[in-house]
């Protein structure tokens, strides 16, 4: 199974910098995704809700399970092998960055300062991202009105939540306004509250 959204032109500004999302890929793999790197200023955010591989990063191997996450950045090589039991299924976000013209809140700043500075992380999801990957994934999918308005604040919070367990400190209040809370639906989406 693979699903591809990149039918869209979607991109935001965190601080000074400009991210544009190529594309945003659900995949559950049944084949190995060979070595490969990405470009200058490009970056892969990864995330494994369920199943199970391996990656090799840099040359080092890692064990994928449920709720991996890990982020690639420019010319880091790696590649992925399913386990052929229980493959494990990717959520898969492709960024490319610049610097823009905007300058945001200095919580931005940093948060974009933060992201930027680390070429590499992989670890386990410790703030609950899957809601929000598979919110992202909805409105892509579906470009129901404001679908680009919610995708850019979903990515925002992504990144946040991206950072945030990652060590790096971001500062809490004014990177997530009152206002932006999740409650799950009955029909399992994710509205505002």
């Amino acid at each position: 199974m693979l699903t591809r959204l990149d039918h869209f032109n979607l991109h935001f500004s965190l601080g000074e910098h400009d991210f544009r999302v190529s594309n945003i890929v659900l995949e559950r793999f049944e084949r190995s995704i060979p070595q490969h790197s990405h470009s200058k200023n490009s970056y892969e955010i990864h995330y494994i809700p369920i199943g199970y591989g391996k990656a090799v990063i840099g040359g080092a191997s890692y064990e994928v399970v449920p709720n991996t996450l890990f982020v690639t950045g420019p010319f880091i090589e790696h590649s992925q092998m399913p386990d052929p039991v229980d493959p494990m299924c990717e959520y898969c976000i492709y960024l490319k960055t610049g610097r823009g013209s905007s300058h945001g809140p200095s919580a931005e700043k940093d948060l974009a300062k933060s992201f930027l500075s680390k070429n590499f992380w992989f670890g386990q999801d410790t703030q609950e991202i899957y809601p929000l990957m598979k919110q992202l994934f909805f409105e892509l999918e579906h470009h129901y009105t404001g679908y680009s308005i919610l995708a850019e604040i979903l990515l925002k919070q992504l990144k946040k939540e991206d950072i945030g367990f990652c060590d790096i400190g971001v500062i809490e209040a004014e990177t997530s306004p009152e206002w932006m809370r999740w409650a799950e639906g009955s029909n399992g989406m994710f509205l505002w509250t």
